[in-house]
């Protein structure tokens, strides 16, 4: 602890570290909307704006959350699965609500937003069930909350958050969903579908020939978004976290015992112990100690009093050690236990004092909580030891050292990573496993200049920092033919495959329009075509039947038929509706009359939000948005 104490006063970025701490010191108290930029916007709807640096924020979170139980998923394919136009699309209506919150002069107080912070399960030490600013910040890191001013940025998401809960409880509060509702829900959910399938398989047309040069060389310029080579760097990256220096770290069972005592001082291993006691004043020992005798004998209050000649009594209810006025006092009440009276010498003279009531929780033993306590001093030390470095290396670099003679004197190491793609990989698909597995170290290196170090810049869940410089740039281009020559002869043989089926499933429909049978048409085909069949409801799959051929099933009445894609969607399918099954009023379960009213008030909140956002001015500035999400030329 003294150690991470003396690094911190001799780090040559604890300054700004020490600002940033106060500013946070304020965040449960102070102007909630510090966020809101008043510069360029990536977004506007009516009077409101959302500031790329905002916008960014938000879709950092989102895509760290997704990351941390998929880290398989790069940046590059979460966008491309909806996750930035996700992002933008609420944050526009969330604006849109708060512009009305406005306008209507809807606000949260401060004291409001503190007791739902306290509220939170998840923000209580678990010894205490009290609210903990050291858990508070740690679930705040988990989420994706990062940074000096994580906390100021949550309290103001919440309080967002808050208000426009408050304006959708106010504007639908007297929403009740109709009792008919019940009934046409259990005869939706009760619905089946009697289905029948031809499946077609790509066996089924002939293999087309290998392609020439030129055919691949068209087919890569026709699809270009697929085959284009994204902007690729080198560069040399510097990163450090307390975790690389814990095998250095030694434990001193004297500082486990010091850390020990000092959460047992602060009350934070258990609740604090409290007193009632009532004191009265006498005048020497000798009358204090009879007084105490006397009265721990059974002898009235008054009688004492009154023959004794005490003074007038004092009584305290309930309270901590600190509280007592009298140190002397205290320290002695505190190892009295209820129903105890003793003379006491306090500062002011001697006292009778008599514990009405005494409260001792459990505390946790230094033995169980020794693992927990010192690996938190080793992190501790750790942290010391790795600002002790970085208080090196800043200095070095402001001597004029370079990146790779600041890390050496440091004892540090400055790594190179090879041409690598705003996704993370290689143009051969090698993953850069450090920049993947630290999505800051990415975002940094992909918005730095090339040839400039960047500033020191914290990352990651446990107090790392790192600087990253871009050595080179390899511009985004078209892919030539001798890069990509194996993945374009797959696509274009797959496309090519792809247009001989579909021209078989428009033969199969023109034979199914004259008369002929699903059946009959696979016995014709032979292998690779299959009917088959199945009685299904919504949201159930058998075998082929997967969820979205029956939820395209479930949108055509009796006697129609579609042709869709399944399986691994090389395989298609005309799938018929032989029959609609209406559902059994006596086994349909009918939803509670509460949840439909939840759904309603969903719906609602969604159409108020519509409406709202139709009656904004919303515009979009497309170049910060894609800057905000950290989108290259080629997503």
């Amino acid at each position: 602890m003294l150690t991470l104490i003396r690094s911190l006063a001799r780090s040559p970025i604890i300054g700004g570290m020490i600002i940033a701490l106060l500013i946070a010191a304020f965040a449960l108290w102070g102007v909630t909307d510090i966020f809101r930029s008043n510069g360029s916007a990536a977004l506007v709807v009516g009077p409101e704006t959302v500031s790329a640096s905002e916008l960014a924020r938000t879709y950092e979170r989102q895509l760290f959350q997704i990351q941390r139980d998929n880290p398989e998923i790069t940046r590059e394919q979460a966008d491309q699965m909806g996750l930035g136009d996700s992002v933008v699309q609420r944050l526009i209506a969330e604006t849109a609500v708060d512009a009305k919150a406005d306008q209507m002069g809807m606000t949260i107080s401060d004291s409001t937003l503190f007791e739902t912070l306290r509220s939170v399960p998840a923000f209580q030490n678990p010894f205490t069930s009290q609210f903990d600013p050291n858990t508070y910040a740690s679930v705040l890191r988990e989420n994706g909350y990062r940074g000096p001013l994580a906390e100021r940025q949550f309290e103001s998401d919440i309080t967002s958050e808050l208000r426009r809960g408050q304006f959708i409880a106010a504007a639908l509060g007297g929403v009740y969903a109709p009792e008919i509702f019940g009934d046409i829900r259990a005869a939706y959910n009760g619905e089946r579908r009697s289905l029948r399938a031809l499946f077609l398989q790509p066996s089924l047309v002939d293999a087309p020939e290998a392609p020439n040069d030129d055919t691949l060389t068209a087919f890569i310029g026709e699809n270009a978004r697929i085959f284009e080579r994204p902007e690729q760097r080198r560069l040399t990256l510097m990163r450090i976290s307390p975790a690389d220096f814990l095998r250095d770290v030694d434990v001193s069972d004297e500082d486990l015992q010091a850390l020990y005592d000092f959460r047992l001082d602060n009350g934070d291993l258990a609740e604090p112990a409290t007193r009632s006691l009532t004191q009265w004043p006498a005048p020497d020992q000798q009358t204090a100690e009879s007084a105490a005798a006397r009265l721990s004998a059974g002898e009235t209050v008054s009688t004492v009093i009154s023959e004794l000649g005490l003074g007038e009594e004092v009584a305290l209810a309930d309270v901590q050690s600190y509280q007592v006025p009298d140190g002397q006092i205290a320290e002695q009440a505190f190892t009295l236990s209820a129903g105890d009276i003793a003379a006491i010498e306090s500062q002011l003279g001697w006292r009778v004092v008599r514990i009405d009531a005494a409260n001792d929780p459990d505390t946790p033993s230094l033995a169980e909580l020794e693992a927990e306590l010192r690996d938190e001093l080793a992190r501790d030390n750790a942290e010391g030891m790795m600002l002790d470095a970085l208080g090196v290396f800043e200095e070095e670099r402001g001597n004029g050292a370079t990146l790779e003679e600041a890390a050496m004197q440091a004892g540090l190491i400055a790594e190179r990573i090879d041409f690598v793609a705003a996704n993370g990989y290689s143009a051969d698909r090698e993953p850069a496993l450090t920049l993947l597995q630290n999505p800051d170290l990415l975002t940094a290196a992909f918005s730095a200049q090339q040839g400039f170090a960047t500033d020191l810049e914290s990352y990651g869940e446990d107090g790392g920092y790192f600087v990253v410089r871009v050595d080179e740039i390899e511009p985004a281009r078209l892919s030539e033919l001798s890069e990509v020559r194996e993945d374009a002869a797959q696509f274009w043989t797959m496309r090519e495959t792809d247009n001989r089926l579909q021209t078989l499933v428009d033969d199969v429909q023109a034979r199914l329009d004259a008369g002929e049978t699903a059946d009959a048409i696979a016995d014709s085909l032979g292998t690779g075509a299959r009917v088959e069949t199945a009685v299904l409801g919504r949201g159930e799959t058998a075998g082929p039947f997967s969820a979205q051929l029956v939820g395209q099933a479930f949108r055509l009445p009796e006697g129609e038929r579609f042709a869709a894609r399944a399986g691994n969607q090389t395989t298609r399918a005309i799938v018929i509706v032989d029959n609609v099954i209406a559902a059994d009023p006596a086994q349909a379960e009918r939803p509670s009359q509460q949840e439909l009213t939840n759904e309603l008030r969903n719906d609602a909140t969604q159409i108020v939000t519509s409406a709202l956002i139709n009656a904004y001015d919303v515009r979009t500035d497309q170049a910060l948005v894609d800057q905000a999400l950290g989108r290259t030329t080629t997503q």
